[in-house]
């Protein structure tokens, strides 16, 4: 039977006391296959593929902002439908009994997470490269044109896009974890640019400078990468 993953990333501001139990995954296996609701503080992302298939279907996400037991979800990007980026609609929520029911979905959502959180655990937009360990900043990373990370306490996804002209450039994601020694290891469950990726776990090291994440290693497809990700509230001006 084919595997079908939809991904959501929000914060749904219920009430304060229960904000800490809203963040992370949450998740839904059905016979029609698998929903998975990733939840940061900021931003929130509706992936769909096929895993089986190594097919990736569409994504689109953006902002949130609170309103009780609403939420306002607005689209910085979207796969499928230009036409929403730039947009908002209202969606409401509920937690209750360990289950998170989110208006856009039919059937509540189970807690995905497991064990202790990764230390890479946020928001990242990547900002620039190293070279002989020297870092070399892009001037605007953020906007319009930018690269966004999130994590959650054991998922994450990458996701590229223009704000401005509202080009999706891809994504890609799965579970990770950490280590104390500086181990970060990416198990892929979805990529836009190579199929042969997913299913495959890559091992990384991550080191912080300056508020920075250094993240260095070898790309699953092959060769190098050595990246600095800066926290996303940095570029946050409001």
């Amino acid at each position: 039977m084919k595997k079908i993953v939809f991904i959501l990333l929000i914060l749904p501001l219920i009430s304060l006391g229960q904000q800490a139990s809203l963040k992370g995954a949450w998740g839904l296996e059905n016979s029609f296959g698998q929903t998975v609701l990733l939840i940061t503080d900021q931003v929130f992302s509706l992936t769909q593929y096929n895993f089986i298939d190594k097919k990736f279907i569409s994504c689109e996400g953006g902002t949130w902002r609170s309103d009780g037991n609403n939420i306002w979800l607005a689209y910085d990007w979207s796969s499928k439908d230009t036409s929403k980026v730039g947009k908002e609609i209202k969606v409401s929520v509920a937690l209750s009994s360990g289950q998170l029911n989110f208006g856009l979905l039919n059937l509540p959502l189970k807690k995905l997470d497991q064990g202790t959180p990764g230390a890479l655990q946020g928001e990242w937009i990547i900002s620039g490269n190293y070279t002989n360990d020297v870092v070399s900043k892009r001037p605007s990373p953020f906007y319009p044109r930018r690269t966004m990370k999130i994590l959650t306490g054991n998922h994450f996804q990458w996701i590229a896009f223009n704000v401005k002209t509202k080009e999706f450039f891809g994504t890609g994601g799965g579970t990770y974890t950490t280590s104390a020694d500086g181990k970060y290891v990416e198990t892929i469950e979805f990529f836009t640019k190579a199929a042969s990726s997913i299913g495959k776990s890559v091992e990384f090291t991550y080191t912080f400078k300056d508020g920075d994440w250094r993240h260095k290693g070898q790309k699953s497809t092959g060769g190098p990468m050595d990246e600095c990700w800066t926290p996303r509230k940095f570029y946050i001006k409001n």
